[in-house]
This record gives structure tokens, C-alpha cells and sequence, in this order.
């Protein structure tokens, strides 16, 4: 009996230490899972901090690139194009749907140079710069910045900036001053040679005296209208047009009237065409001034016998001027460059006339800075239709 109940006990023993033990065991798991369970969801929060930092990061990648106003592209080491933002797209004047990745850069470029300086930055690690032309003249000029962007993977970035028009720019400003050294130039040659010959002796002679003095004058009176359109002319450029509102009809009216006079001397037909009431929004001084110019121009290219035709009407929300004339008019050629600085069809009767070659220049300058357009339709020996618009008063 004894036995039996030193073995019961043993088993109750044995029993209330498993269980004690197997309790102790759940804890133990109940606590490492759930200190588990705490390291996921912090990992799981980590991780999407991080995708959100990633995001984050991504956006403000893509909206540099898309708004820092340049060409961004990104090579891998064979030059293959991986990414390229949309101005990019735009400047090398691929249609937007026609995707850049997967395209070499000089598939799409055809410059070598580039392909050169891409190579020089990344063996050098440092930026490199070049000016590459899309083609032949008068296509975009790009200006090239390459980036070594990751050594290890060979990555660069090609940074373009469109300078097309700056380029364009600096070519008329090149010519301008050319030009303007050459008008000035002409001029006073003349006045030199005249005033050491009259030096030299020639005073003495008063027939060959008084010649030399008209040229002297003559060429001075140049000098003058070069002068006065210059400053006419930057004016227009550098300064906003003052604007009041002002009778157009009558302004017209007022300028052909006085050129009508001048017209007839040279064995013209003049006739205006002003519709009345017409009202514009401008500064009446230059608007006076471009008509003076076109009515001018009329008269100085068409020969005796010819006519003039000026008209003011109104052309749907603005008023149009024409003035037309049956003179030599122009070739095809110059209809597109008439209107450039010094630009004359023919150099020789142009100065014979006193032209400066700025009178058109200062007409379309005044007329764009008033909001308005002025074109040109010409037949060679048929003569020629100058017609401007000016917003209504």
C-alpha cells in the first residue's frame, strides 16, 4: 500500500512539473512570439517609411528634371539612353509619343563631338561642355553640359540648354554693329576726302568749292537721318509704347495730306482711303512715324506716272492700314528680310534716295510693340502692299 502511494505521489510529482513546465514553455513562446510579432511590424514600418522617403525622394527627382527648364538624359556605360525628360524630348525635336529610352545618343544627336566629350568626362570625372547644332544652319543649337553621375556603373548625364535664340541674337548684334560701322563709314569717307581736298588747294577754285561743300553737306544730312533712326529705332525697342486713345482717321488723314504734296512733285497719283471715326490705342507720334516711313518708301520706289493708294479701315477687334503702291516692288527673296536692320533691295538706289535702310526695321518694332502685325505682298515690277493693324481704341 505504501509503494502504491509513493508512486501515486511520484506521478503527481512528475505530473505538476510537466505541467509547470509546460506552462512555463507557453510563456516563454507566447512572449518570444510576440517580441517577434513587435519586430515585424517595426520592420514593416521601417519599411514603408522608407518607401515613402523613397517616393519622396523620387518625386522631387522627377519634378527637378521636369521644371529646372533643361534637357536632362541619362546614358548607361554604352551610351544607350535610359531615361530623358520631356524638354529633352522636346529639343531634339522627337515627337513625345516616340520615346528616347533604349536609343543611343548618337542615334538621336548624330554628333560625334558630343559622343567625344561624354567619353572625356567620364575618363576625367569631371564636367565637359560643347555646343552641337541639330543639323545644318538654322536648326536648334544646343548647349551640352556632361556629368559623370556614377563612376562604378559608367552613368553620366547630358544637361542641354536650348540657346537657339540667344545664338540668333548675338548674330544680329554682330551684323548691327557691322552694319552701322559701315553706314557711318561711307559717309564720313566722303566728308574726308572732300574736306583734305579742299585743303590741298581746291578751296581756292570756287566752281570745285562749292561741289565739294554740297557733297560735305550732303553726306553730313546722311549722318543726321542715320543718327535720328538709330535712336528712333531704340527707342522703339527699349522702351513700352505710351498709350492713349487717339483718331487714327484723322492721323491719316493728316500725314497723307502732306505727303500727297511731295507724291505729286515726283508725278504721282495720291489717293487716301480713310474710313471715318476710326479710333486707336497707341501713342499717336510713332504711329505717325510708321506711316511717314511707308508712305515715304511708296514714293521713293515708284517711278513717274505711277500711283499711290493709302486705306484705313477696320479689320474685325482691330484697324488696318494699308499703303499701296505700283513701284519696282520686290522679289520673292527679300519679301522675307525687308523688314531687317540695313537690309536694302537695291544698295545703290537706296542711298541715292537717302535711305538708311532702318525705316521698315523702325516700322515693324512700333507696330509689334503696339500689339500689332505688319506684312508685306509684293510682285517684282508690279509694286507693293505694306498693311498694318493696331488694336481699337
Amino acid at each position: 500500500m505504501s509503494s502504491i502511494v509513493i508512486v501515486i505521489s511520484v506521478f503527481v510529482c512528475a505530473l505538476a512539473g510537466a505541467c509547470f513546465w509546460g506552462a512555463n514553455a507557453h510563456s516563454r513562446l507566447k512572449s518570444a512570439l510576440e517580441a517577434q510579432s513587435r519586430m515585424v511590424e517595426g520592420h514593416q514600418k521601417e519599411l514603408l517609411e522608407a518607401a515613402d522617403a523613397l517616393k519622396e525622394l523620387t518625386d522631387e527627382y522627377q519634378s527637378l528634371i521636369s521644371g529646372c527648364g533643361a534637357g536632362v538624359i541619362v546614358l548607361d556605360a554604352q551610351d544607350t539612353i535610359i531615361q530623358a525628360s520631356e524638354e529633352a524630348v522636346r529639343q531634339l525635336g522627337t515627337p513625345v509619343a516616340a520615346r528616347l529610352e533604349g536609343r543611343s545618343l548618337l542615334q538621336v544627336t548624330l554628333s560625334a563631338e558630343l559622343i567625344i566629350k561624354v567619353k572625356d568626362a567620364r575618363t576625367a570625372g569631371q564636367p565637359e561642355h560643347c555646343e552641337i547644332r541639330l543639323g545644318a544652319s538654322g536648326t536648334p543649337c544646343l548647349s551640352i553640359t556632361v556629368v559623370p553621375a556614377n563612376k562604378e556603373r559608367g552613368r553620366c548625364l547630358v544637361i542641354s540648354q536650348d540657346v537657339t535664340e540667344l545664338r540668333r541674337l548675338e548674330t544680329i548684334r554682330r551684323d548691327f554693329v557691322a552694319n552701322v560701322s559701315h553706314e557711318l563709314r561711307t559717309p564720313l569717307t566722303s566728308i574726308r576726302a572732300m574736306a583734305e581736298t579742299l585743303q590741298d588747294g581746291a578751296l581756292r577754285d570756287g566752281e570745285v568749292a562749292d561741289r565739294f561743300l554740297g557733297i560735305i553737306s550732303t553726306e553730313a544730312q546722311r549722318l543726321t537721318r542715320i543718327s535720328e533712326d538709330l535712336l528712333i529705332l531704340s527707342h522703339a525697342e527699349s522702351n513700352a509704347a505710351e498709350r492713349q486713345k487717339f483718331s487714327l482717321s484723322s492721323l491719316v488723314e493728316d500725314v497723307s495730306s502732306r505727303l500727297s504734296k511731295q507724291a505729286a512733285q515726283e508725278g504721282l497719283q495720291f489717293v487716301a482711303h480713310v474710313q471715318p471715326g476710326l479710333s486707336a490705342c497707341g501713342n499717336p507720334d510713332q504711329i505717325e512715324q510708321v506711316l511717314i516711313n511707308l508712305i515715304d518708301n511708296a514714293i521713293k520706289y515708284t517711278p513717274s506716272g505711277g500711283s499711290i493708294t493709302v486705306t484705313a479701315e477696320p479689320q474685325g477687334t482691330q484697324l488696318s492700314v494699308s499703303v499701296k503702291d505700283t513701284g519696282i516692288g520686290l522679289m520673292s527673296q527679300d519679301v522675307s528680310r525687308i523688314f531687317e536692320r540695313f537690309y536694302r533691295v537695291d544698295k545703290a538706289r537706296s542711298r541715292a534716295s537717302g535711305g538708311t535702310g532702318l525705316g521698315l526695321s523702325i516700322v515693324k518694332h512700333i507696330v509689334e510693340a503696339h500689339g500689332g502685325q505688319v506684312t508685306v505682298e509684293s510682285v517684282y515690277n508690279h509694286g507693293s502692299v505694306f498693311m498694318f493693324t493696331l488694336p481699337a481704341g
